[in-house]
Formats: structure tokens, sequence, C-alpha cells
């Protein structure tokens, strides 16, 4: 039974990760982003329309060069990503609301949800799941599988996917914060806290996704993977890390960068010079 439980979190954990694994079923359902982060933003930046969108394109606008190049080493990290994702999507999210700011605010909720149905065999659970560079097993230590853990061994299932994302956001973007959470069947399976601000001309953010793990169907935090960075004219910086709390989310308002890598064990580390324009 052991095997089997650790089997069924995996699969379990294939259906509730956002990568195009599951199969929506409702039309009215969010449909899950392209894997290449950048992409992503890319598609949302050429869609999203209006006032909004527009400020979100002129924001963006002077760390092009920046992005560029990252995107070039987006192997590295595509933490860099993250203020274009969300800023975008808030562009999409007051569109389809019709939302207008109001008292120097955006500040509005948007709501998605639909059905979603997953299947997956045994073997395809494992062949996702085990590390490429993992240790060839030996086939004489191998525990032999029995008649329901063999290749023809499948679980299906699904239910109600519902993601929030709650947005209160400066009117001329100088900065604000985004919120999001997921569920599947009224379980939470997900959450992020994203905060940035414009300061001397440099977007800075903090990013934070809960680090979940999934048993029986439902995802439980354990910890958080932050991303921290700096866009800039002339280059941007990030770094991705772990941390415990939320309460350990530094301020981008303020954040000294360098000061701040000192505080931490980043996983990755993303820096990018770009050449500055000729006088």
């Amino acid at each position: 039974m052991g095997k089997r439980k650790g089997l069924l979190i995996l699969l379990l954990a294939a259906a509730l990760a956002l990568s195009g694994c599951g199969e929506q079923t409702n039309e009215a359902a969010p449909t899950a982003g392209p894997e290449n982060g950048q992409e992503q933003a890319a598609s949302a930046m050429a869609r999203a329309q209006g006032e909004l969108g527009d400020a979100v394109r002129k924001l963006l606008e002077p760390y092009t060069d920046a992005l560029s190049q990252a995107a070039e080493k987006s192997g590295e990290s595509l933490a860099y990503t993250i203020p274009g994702d969300l800023l975008n999507q808030m562009a999409l999210d007051a569109e389809a609301e019709g939302i207008q700011a109001k008292e120097g605010r955006w500040r509005f909720t948007r709501r998605d949800s639909g059905a979603y149905a997953y299947e997956a065999t045994a073997w395809e659970a494992m062949d996702q799941y085990v590390p490429e560079d993992g240790p060839t097993p030996n086939p004489a230590d191998e525990t032999p599988l029995d008649s329901q853990l063999n290749g023809d061994y499948a679980v299906s299932g699904g239910g109600l996917f519902e993601r929030t994302r709650d947005y209160d956001v400066a009117e001329d973007l100088s900065g604000g914060t985004v919120t999001l959470t997921d569920s599947l069947n009224g379980q939470p399976t997900g959450s992020e806290l994203f905060r940035f601000c414009v300061r001397s001309g440099e977007l800075i953010f903090a990013d934070a996704a809960l680090d979940t793990t999934v048993q029986d169907g439902a995802a439980t935090g354990d910890g958080y993977l932050a991303a921290v960075g700096a866009l800039r004219a002339d280059g941007l910086e990030v770094a991705e890390y772990r941390l415990t709390s939320l309460d350990e989310l530094p301020d981008p308002a303020a954040l000294n960068f360098s000061s701040f890598l000192r505080t931490v064990s980043p996983i990755s580390h993303l820096s990018i010079q770009t050449e500055k324009p000729s006088k």
C-alpha cells in the first residue's frame, strides 16, 4: 500500500500542476498557460487592450533590452517574467470585467472556475517524476510490482478547479499587490503573493508562491519559493530562494538589492547588464 499511495500522490501532483496535463471539460474553465513564461507574457501583452493594457506596455518598455537578453538565458531562471506576466494578466482581467480605476487604484477581484478531468497510467507518472540524473535501478534489487502497479494500472479523476486573483494596484502602476489562490474541489492547491514598486526608474518586485506537497488530492504548504528582482533600463537582477513565511518577503519599496543578497542563499541568481546607449 505504501508504494501505491506514493504513486497516487505523484499522479495527483501531475493533475494539479498547471502545465497543461489536465483535460479541460468546461469551455469556461481557465486554460493552462504556455510552459515558457516569456511566451505567456508576450501573448498577454498582445491581447491586452484599452487604457490599462497600454499603461502596462508603457511601464515595461524601458526594460525591453534587458528582458530580451534575459530570454536568451532563460535556462538560468524565468523569474524575470513575473512582473510582466501578472501585470498583463491584470490588464486582461480588468478588460474582461469592465473594470475602471477608482480613487486612484485598480482594486478588483477576478475568479475563474471550471471542471477538469485527468487520467494517467502508472508508468506515465513514474516517467515524468523520476529524476533524469538519478541512479539507474538494478533489476535485481527491485521489488516485484503487483498487478495494480503494472503498466495497465491507471488513475483518473478531477473536479472543480477555481482560481481567484485579487488586485490592489496604483492607477499609475507605481506599485501594488496581487494575490492568487487556487483550489480543487474546495481544497487549497496553491497561493501566491506579488508586490512591486517603481522607484528611480527601476521596477522592483518580490513574489512568493506556496511550495506545495500533494496528499490524497489536497495540497499542503511546505514553505514558499520566492523571487526578488529589479528591472532596469541597463539590465536586471533576479534571485530565487526559499522562505518559510510570507512575513519574510521583503518590501520592494524599501529593498536594497545588494544588502538583500547577503541575507539569503539563492537557488538561482540571474544578472544581466545591457550595453548603455551611446550619447
